[in-house]
């Protein structure tokens, strides 16, 4: 068969594998038919040959072909030769058909779209990218990503390193918002961008993509607004009371759960003065930045440190003299100071109590805050029913206290309306029933272990540690 025959026979029956011999009858040559058939058809090609001098090698190497059998030959290794050739050829046909369709559904995506080998080299940008870059592909393939891409943070303007180790020996795909690319002296474009590992099915990482998506002001502001509410609730937390402060003849704990969006639930347990310990639980109506700020200002009023803004105490008129305020005193003094104008701050709710530790008298006011919850030493839970009004709404409301008296082994629990209405999975309330069953149950164990054995419920009731609302509670024990 000539030359010719063979590449007519061939393109009319398209065979899964061709064995071509080099020398072929007439003017065209195994190797030229091969190049002329590889041109039509994906097939995978073995040479024939009896020849193996460098010179015909070389040329039929431009054919690519998938072995050679050398003249003679037995039939066992020519079989095996053919297999061979035919599983390479299928797993090579695959591997090309996926990056085809990888490179096509890049090239169709609006973000941009570059990826790095594992020493930065850019070896892939799409469209996308070209036009966010202001840069053609052949300008941007093999520079380095670092050269090519210029990033800076938007508030520090300080530049932004590429993530490459994290992907590179860890495995981890990582995000980056809050960012402007810099695409002159006097132009920037606000953008986020992810990078992620690309492995090959064996593991071995072969590079990075990037994948940059052009932001606008408001999600830039957003992101901001949501990076500040993570550091007001780290605050938050900095302010709880300190569980190592000592009040002899009193016992404390607490939990706190805050919401991603920013509450204004707080905490307070301190001494006053040699005799006198106060505690506090107060909650700020309504979510973000302004409930959660406020919250902080109405810790510094909290205060028992009258020289730092605290209204809980007052200097007497006597050297070294200080007056503790009734807490009516102090829940008037803030409903004055707080009293909802034009909308002008949010109201809140508190329970404030001071005590006596080491006769258990204590005075307690409820503003609007869940009502308190009493358990005795023998074990029984009951609510402390005290009315009030929330802080902010009614100026010149009458303040009703209570007197009380808590003995050894009495336990008094509050807590916000965050942990009432935590929610479970299928939308069922927490509720007071659970807490006080809960509260009972963990009558005989320690309160740091009652306390923790609450965490744990709540967080298991709500199947996560991420709440709609702030929750938390304050809980105090005579000793």
């Amino acid at each position: 068969m000539t030359g010719e025959e063979a590449v007519s026979k061939l393109l009319e029956t398209e065979p899964d594998l061709v064995l071509m011999d080099i020398q072929l009858k007439g003017g065209v040559s195994g190797i030229e038919a091969a190049h002329r058939i590889r041109q039509r058809l994906d097939v995978p090609i073995v040479y024939l040959t009896a020849f193996s001098d460098s010179e015909t090698l070389e040329q039929a190497q431009l054919t690519e072909p998938y072995g050679y059998v050398l003249k003679p030959f037995e039939e066992k290794s020519l079989h095996a030769i053919l297999q061979m050739s035919l599983m390479k050829h299928r797993r090579t046909r695959g591997m090309r058909e996926n990056g085809w369709w990888m490179s096509a559904v890049a090239a169709s995506m609006m973000e941009a779209i570059i990826i790095c080998d594992p020493k930065g080299y850019v070896k892939f940008a799409n469209p996308s990218a070209e036009s966010l870059l202001g840069k053609k592909n052949r300008d941007l393939l093999e520079t380095r990503m670092s050269e090519s891409v210029q990033l800076v943070d938007a508030e520090s303007h300080s530049p932004v390193q590429f993530p490459v180790t994290e992907p590179f020996l860890e495995g981890k795909s990582t995000l980056r918002a809050n960012c402007r690319l810099v695409l002159g002296a006097e132009r920037e474009i606000p953008v986020e961008f992810s990078s992620s590992p690309l492995r090959s099915p064996e593991g071995t990482l072969f590079g990075i993509l990037y994948v940059f998506r052009e932001t606008s002001e408001r999600e830039r502001i957003q992101n901001v607004v949501l990076r500040q509410l993570e550091e007001l609730a780290v605050v938050q937390k900095r302010l709880l009371p300190s569980r190592d402060t000592a009040i002899p003849g009193i016992r404390f704990d607490w939990l706190f759960f805050p919401t991603a969006l920013g509450g204004g639930d707080a905490l307070g347990c301190f001494r006053l003065d040699d005799t006198h310990a106060a505690f506090y639980a107060l909650d700020v109506v309504g979510q973000g930045i302004v409930p959660s700020l406020f919250s902080l200002v109405l810790h510094m009023f909290l205060s028992p440190h009258p020289d730092t803004g605290g209204i809980l105490v007052e200097k007497a008129r006597e050297p070294g003299g200080l007056r503790v305020l009734p807490p009516a005193e102090v829940v008037k003094k803030l409903n004055t100071r707080f009293y909802l104008r034009d909308d002008a701050n949010p109201y809140f709710t508190m329970t404030y109590a001071t005590i006596e530790p080491a006769s258990g008298k204590l005075r307690i006011v409820r503003a609007g805050h869940p009502f308190p919850l009493l358990q005795k030493a023998d074990g029984g839970v009951t609510q402390v029913r005290i009315e009030g009004y929330a802080v902010g709404l009614f100026p010149s409301a009458d303040i009703t206290s209570e007197e009380m008296k808590l003995d050894s082994g009495d336990r008094l629990f509050l807590y916000s309306d965050g942990l009432m209405d935590c929610a479970n999975p299928s939308g069922v309330s927490f509720g007071a029933r659970r807490l006080e069953d809960a509260l009972k149950a963990g009558r005989d164990k320690p309160l740091s272990e009652l306390v923790k054995s609450l965490r744990e419920a709540i967080v298991k009731w709500r199947g996560s540690e991420l709440f709609s609302d702030d929750v938390s509670l304050l809980a105090l024990e005579k000793e």
